[in-house]
């Protein structure tokens, strides 16, 4: 493909020469024949004169203007010259700007991978005597076990009734205990078919299990029937505050610096145009250090946090995180956030 401005240039300078060519012709012309030079070699003054104002008018002219233009190409390339410079000085500029960022950036890059490793919680969950059996998860487990916590959560909200609160006592366990031997027990009113009898032991323990979340999440039967009959997004939310509620001494930490890293790196704006599309680079680095589960845990964050949600969207952060991951498969309906399943996600 040619280059306009070699074009532009290389045609003022065959203008320009042409020009000359044309001068110097002319005043060869006039040396040569007549009626400057008849060949007698006889000196006159008049046609001297008449030469001399000739070259000086037309001739002169001419070369004034072969001048004009090549003094015009002199300060276009003084322009152009100035202006790589210009570029040249703006793109070590954005390049230092660009290293100062970078340099910020993989260090907050490097305290939230620290971030991670120091979370330490404490979950609980119901053994099978119906003992609450509390146990430390540090690091990167914690987002996968917040996964089976929010999902507890789901299901007391979504279950059919309220079950109230978990009874540690001893004499309730005690009864518990009792109730599901009977089930075994040939001699109980209660004895059925095995079969029978674990399905009704399941029914027991899972309906417990709803009273230890409800306990440990403090869901009041007020909490319970508000929650239920919100929209999608709304009861969303309010998951996710329960949760939250129980576990910010060990994830508020987290979320806000995440927060500020992105924040960071979306107002970042390098003074080199070659740079606007940068910042996609950079989200893709953060993205890449993060887990399936976190990346679970960060899509119901930002339903709780607008300002989060909107970067989320903007640079499309989610794009690796499957509906598969979710709590439940309903939950894929956040506005500009709309996730993929695992099969598509993997192009199968």
């Amino acid at each position: 493909m040619k280059d306009p401005e070699r074009e532009n240039d290389k045609n003022t300078i065959i203008t320009a020469i042409s020009f000359l060519v044309i001068g110097l012709l002319t005043i060869l012309w006039f040396i040569i024949f007549k009626p400057f030079n008849d060949w007698s070699f006889n000196t006159d003054s008049t046609l001297f004169g008449q030469f001399g104002d000739f070259i000086g008018g037309f001739v002169g002219t001419i070369f004034s203007l072969v001048a004009i233009i090549f003094l015009y190409k002199t300060l276009i390339a003084q322009q152009r010259s100035i202006k790589k410079q210009d570029e040249a000085i703006d793109l070590q500029k954005s390049a230092y700007e660009i290293e100062l960022f970078e340099t910020t950036f993989f260090n907050l890059l490097k305290t939230q991978q620290e971030l991670t490793n120091a979370i330490k919680a404490y979950f609980h969950r119901l053994n099978e005597n119906f003992s609450t059996v509390q146990y430390t998860v540090l690091g990167r487990e914690f987002f996968a076990y917040s996964n089976v916590e929010i999902k507890k959560i789901w299901l007391s909200i979504e279950n059919e009734s309220y079950v109230g609160m978990f009874d540690d006592s001893e004499d309730y366990i005690t009864y518990l205990k009792e109730e599901i031997g009977e089930f075994y027990n040939p001699e109980s009113p209660s004895f059925c078919h095995p079969d029978e009898a674990k399905f009704e032991e399941s029914k027991i323990r899972n309906e417990e299990k709803l009273r230890h979340t409800n306990k440990h999440y403090k869901i009041t039967k007020d909490i319970w029937e508000n929650t239920r009959n919100l929209d999608t997004i709304k009861k969303i939310e309010k998951i996710y505050g329960l949760y939250f509620q129980r576990y910010h001494y060990a994830i508020g930490h987290y979320f806000r610096h995440l927060y500020h890293i992105i924040k960071y790196v979306c107002d970042f704006k390098p003074s080199s145009e070659q740079h606007y599309d940068i910042n996609m680079k950079y989200i893709n680095f953060i993205q890449a250090q993060m887990s399936s589960f976190e990346l679970m845990l960060l899509f119901y964050n930002a339903c709780a946090f607008p300002k989060l949600l909107k970067y989320l969207r903007d640079y499309n952060f989610l794009e690796n995180l499957a509906e598969e991951d979710l709590i439940d498969k309903t939950h894929n309906c956040i506005e500009g956030i709309t996730l993929k399943n695992r099969i598509d996600l993997l192009d199968i």
